[in-house]
């Protein structure tokens, strides 16, 4: 019996520290190589606590800070890196993005996650 308890403690603790309150300075710390460290763990409280669709572009970057990309893949779109992985080598193996589409008035229609597995 107290090794069944243990091991859902144990559990539940390990699956509560993947995710994390968004906080803006946390967003927007960068880490070795530019990686974002912390925006793994607060995408999910970003997406369910804080909605992005129907902002402005000033409050987005007021929310989320000024984006890696603005309009060079595609036009209106702002991209915000989550996550690289890049393996064992220099080039990425795995790319993680949140991907922001505004209108023609500069507001926000889609948010969505754009995975790339090379």
């Amino acid at each position: 019996m107290r090794l069944l308890l243990f091991a859902l403690v144990t559990l539940c603790i390990g699956s509560c520290t993947n995710n994390q309150q968004f906080d803006k300075t946390a967003w927007s710390e960068k880490g070795d190589l530019g990686i974002y460290p912390n925006r793994e763990k607060m995408l999910k409280d970003l997406m369910n606590n804080h909605p992005l669709k129907g902002l402005t572009y000033k409050q987005l970057i007021d929310l989320l800070g000024e984006p890696e990309k603005y309009k060079d893949e595609e036009p209106n779109t702002a991209t915000y890196n989550i996550m690289t992985d890049y393996g064992g080598d220099i080039d990425p193996v795995y790319v993680k993005n949140l991907e922001v589409k505004f209108s023609i008035d500069s507001i926000v229609k889609n948010v969505s996650i754009n995975e790339i597995k090379h």
